[in-house]
């Protein structure tokens, strides 16, 4: 006998109209264009801007896109925020990074926190969240490290040019544990610490049981992806 199987539905509301990678993708297309005279800067603004209000359009029923902020001492993350996220969310500051991190669960929220060592390793705490992911890394054309870190309750995918965040309280010297990840396949680099535990970047899109990371400490977890656009 033929067996039915009813898969239940996920109501909207519970879904994110998030979609980095294709943002993403449909941006590197947009700046690879040849001949344009346009500038990046401009393009990556406009189209920022244009996929800000589909959000906003598209999530009118559901009471729209809200952002919220833990800054710290960084003046900067607003603005980074805004040229990330556009200007249609609804923004507003957060008393601390765990009350950012609480909001996220709602796909209706997308949280931005800064990695200002007063917010301590609030990243770590994204292991024991199975849905709230960081999901952008700002500001979003730094070359450096970055300075705050966009969360929300999505799965990022693979673009093909990513950077993957991963927590890990390995107590070894940095440049010794980026020598073993290296020897695995992984160019990894330190980006802050606290209480113990280090948050790095892995260059591309590496899973969460991705066996390479294995073995490093007691505490060690891939809390999610950011695509970039360079």
């Amino acid at each position: 006998a033929l067996e039915t199987v009813h898969r239940e539905r996920v109501p909207a509301e519970h879904v994110s109209l998030l979609r980095p990678d294709r943002e993403a993708l449909l941006i590197r297309k947009l700046l690879a264009s040849p001949g344009r005279k346009v500038s990046d800067a401009v393009i990556i603004r406009i189209w920022r801007e244009l996929i800000s209000e589909s959000l906003r359009i598209q999530g009118a029923d559901r009471g729209g896109l809200h952002l919220n902020l833990w800054a710290g001492d960084r003046g900067d993350v607003t603005l980074w925020a805004r040229q990330r996220f556009g200007a249609a969310p609804a923004l507003s500051h957060a008393a601390d990074p765990v009350a950012v991190i609480s909001a996220a669960r709602d796909p209706r929220h997308v949280g931005v926190i800064s990695l200002d060592p007063k917010g301590g390793a609030w990243w770590a705490r994204l292991l024991a969240e199975p849905h709230v992911r960081v999901m952008a890394a700002l500001p979003e054309d730094g070359a450096g490290r970055p300075q705050a870190l966009g969360i929300a309750a999505i799965q990022p995918e693979p673009t093909g040019n990513d950077v993957t965040f991963w927590v890990t309280d390995y107590a070894g010297a940095d440049h010794k544990l980026s020598d073993i990840l290296a020897q695995r396949g992984l160019i990894a680099d330190a980006i802050c610490q606290a209480s113990g535990l280090k948050l790095w970047s892995l260059t591309g899109y590496v899973q969460e049981d991705d066996d390479r990371l294995s073995g490093f400490g007691s505490l060690s977890g891939v809390i999610g992806a950011a695509a970039r656009i360079y």
